[in-house]
């Protein structure tokens, strides 16, 4: 976990590392006013869309799109992002906690061996449900993944995660070699790649179907946008009229990358609040003096959203992201030679052609602006970024992450900076914020103690304060060394949990 974080900064004494090779230069940065500069510099420093080809699987697509192209593409999206969007996810954050919940509390103090997998499974129902009007049915809830292929389509949720998971795979070997490769992996893999290529058909032919009968220009949802984008006068309004490919391809890139930051996120916030049974109570106490008792279906986007974003739960999911925010970093590369300033106030000259890794994760945790709280670190001496959560410290900047100062946009930016930042910001937020609420209002979630450590207290005797504690040391130890980076920093194994329901207060 530390070869991401602060640490080789630490060792070289800088926060910014200039690699030189004869394939060019590359500048690795953790300096929170360097990647500022970088970022906001879009003519300078520009996004190497060759690195990211992957997302073309299904066709070109805003994420690899750029210049006026990639323009047009933000201009063809944004009406779908606005008040009407951000009701819709609010209340698909509730409505599929609430589906969710059902499904796992069926067995009473069941334990939870897939959260991560539950987690990603909701962020992809609310994006679904809010901004493609489709409706999913749970299924990492049930068998999952499916043992033998079946001869019929995947569930929608296994051909994604699957295609996800194999994206090595089917972006390396060709689609007519695929189908002639013997191995399980890769007919599983190639399976789900055209499973899920004709449910994301079917959206699209069924939302053409809808948009020919009714055509939509108020209240739009990211897939009326694209839909509409396919109209002939998109070519005057949009400078142009997206193309059958470009339209499953943004269909893909929309799904995969909303739901995969969030759904990280918030399994890291399910593993924090477990370990932390402390911040996990005062998160609950905000819910019930915000909440009280109104129903659910009561909640709304406009004022108990806010009130809970800018109290102790949106610092908890503030905290959450700061500490394991799930994009590692962004690449630029420098068009001009370029003077920046560091956090010191040292110029230096980054050259024409660098590709620069812009570090958030080690940015989020410079000891300079965010200085590790007293007793952070694990029985073993090392620092731990579970011991170091501390939702309190938001208190110290109050709404200065919405409004730049020398905390806030230039210090903290989870969701990205400059013209190319993510353009689900406010979504994001609102889904787990959402999810958050909906699962600790009435539930809570403890550690279980793996079979190991129960036959090993039964061997000396030891009580269940011995299994707690070295059940929390175990889970701390994953939390660190489970941790890895591929596209995303996630963990690697599953934390199982317990979810039980909060006794009447």
């Amino acid at each position: 976990m530390d070869k991401w974080m602060a640490s080789p900064f630490k060792e070289l004494g800088s926060d910014n590392i200039m690699l030189s090779s004869p394939n060019g230069n590359m500048l690795w940065t953790g300096d929170p006013e360097v990647i500022n500069q970088i970022a906001g510099q879009g003519t300078k420093f520009v996004k190497p869309v060759e690195l990211f080809t992957f997302f073309d699987t299904y066709g070109p697509n805003m994420q690899t799109s750029k210049g006026d192209d990639w323009r047009s593409h933000r201009k063809i999206v944004a009406p779908a992002i606005g008040p009407h969007s951000n009701s819709a996810m609010w209340q698909a954050a509730l409505q599929e906690s609430k589906k969710l919940l059902a499904s796992l509390l069926k067995k009473e103090h069941a334990v939870i061996t897939h959260m991560k997998d539950h987690m990603s499974e909701i962020s992809l129902h609310c994006i679904t449900k809010s901004l493609f009007d489709k409706e999913l049915e749970y299924e990492t809830t049930q068998i999952f993944p499916t043992p033998e292929l079946p001869s019929k389509r995947l569930g929608f949720v296994e051909a994604m995660f699957t295609t996800i998971d194999k994206l090595g795979i089917i972006d390396s070997i060709p689609q007519a070699l695929r189908e002639l490769i013997p191995f399980k992996v890769i007919k599983r893999a190639d399976k789900a790649y055209w499973d899920l290529h004709s449910y994301i058909v079917d959206m699209c032919d069924k939302a053409a179907a809808m948009d020919a009968e009714n055509p939509k220009t108020t209240d739009m949802t990211i897939m009326d946008t694209l839909i509409a984008a396919t109209r002939p006068e998109s070519a005057e309004k949009h400078g142009k009229v997206m193309s059958r490919d470009n339209l499953i391809g943004n269909v893909f890139f929309f799904l995969l990358s909303g739901h995969g930051t969030a759904g990280n996120t918030l399994g890291f916030l399910m593993f924090l609040l477990a370990v932390r049974p402390d911040i996990q109570s005062q998160l609950q106490a905000h819910l019930d003096v915000q909440l009280g008792d109104k129903p659910v279906e009561t909640w709304t986007v406009n004022d108990d959203f806010m009130h809970l974003y800018n109290g102790y739960t949106g610092s908890v999911l503030k905290e959450a992201m700061r500490l394991y925010n799930v994009v590692e970093f962004i690449p630029r590369r420098c068009t001009t030679d370029t003077s920046v300033t560091d956090l010191s106030g040292t110029q230096f000259v980054v050259p024409k052609n660098t590709l620069c890794l812009l570090n958030f994760t080690a940015a989020f945790r410079h000891p300079d602006i965010w200085p590790a709280k007293p007793n952070c670190n694990d029985r073993t001496g090392r620092y731990h970024p579970m011991l170091d959560f501390d939702p309190r410290r938001w208190d110290l900047y109050g709404d200065k992450i919405t409004k730049p100062s020398d905390v806030g946009f230039r210090t903290y930016f989870p969701f990205g900076l400059g013209a190319r930042a993510c353009l689900g910001k406010s979504l994001g937020s609102i889904m787990m914020v959402g999810v958050l609420a909906a699962v600790f209002k009435h539930h809570s979630l403890e550690l279980v103690a793996p079979r190991a450590i129960r036959e090993e207290a039964a061997k000396i005797g030891a009580g269940e304060e011995w299994i707690q504690s070295r059940t929390y040391d175990w889970a701390l130890k994953m939390l660190m060394d489970e941790v890895e980076c591929n596209l995303l920093i996630e963990l690697r194994k599953e934390l199982p949990l317990c979810l039980v329901p909060r006794k009447p207060h």
